[in-house]
């Protein structure tokens, strides 16, 4: 029996190692999946935000007024109609999230800032509830808050847009 070079052996442990460490975790496909859903709106790609959010999801929000809120909800087709037809591109991004799950069921909650193309619009928190399908993770409803003025918001670690 031929002695095998301890070069290949290293190789082989490490290449395993490295399989195993490139292996999203349900966090990770959790997160990935609200951050598409971020990168469809952006290219008001409502095939992809199909794909992603579930047929009957709703959208919730919470706008800020004075001592009380005023509540908007949307369906996800409602949602789809108003990304398809914005006149500005919507920019959305998160930062500071943070992921539960459980079995088939997760949550991000995360704070967001909102653009307008480059032009700021609000801010906020981000509360992402998510199934697991045979297909991936689905998008069930995203309930979030509406922050305005500017200064109400927490600074953004990622600057302005690009």
């Amino acid at each position: 029996m031929r002695p095998i070079p301890l070069f290949l052996c290293l190789g082989s442990a490490l290449g395993g190692w490295a399989a195993g460490a490139a292996a999203q975790s349900p966090k990770d496909d959790v997160l990935k999946t609200g951050q598409a859903v971020f990168e469809a709106m952006a290219r008001r790609d409502t095939v992809d935000l199909k794909r992603l959010v579930h047929p009957a999801a709703q959208l919730i929000a919470t706008v800020g007024t004075g001592d009380s809120a005023t509540v908007r909800v949307s369906t996800r087709d409602q949602f789809l109609v108003q990304i398809a037809t914005m006149a500005t591109v919507p920019i959305e991004r998160m930062w500071n999230a943070e992921v539960r799950v459980s079995d088939g069921v997760a949550t991000i909650w995360t704070q967001y800032d909102f653009h307008l193309g480059t032009a700021w619009s609000h801010c906020g928190i981000d509360s992402f509830q998510l199934v697991r399908t045979p297909t991936g993770w689905l998008v069930t409803s995203i309930v979030y808050t509406v922050v305005r003025p500017a200064s109400r918001c927490k600074a953004n670690p990622l600057g302005p847009p690009r």
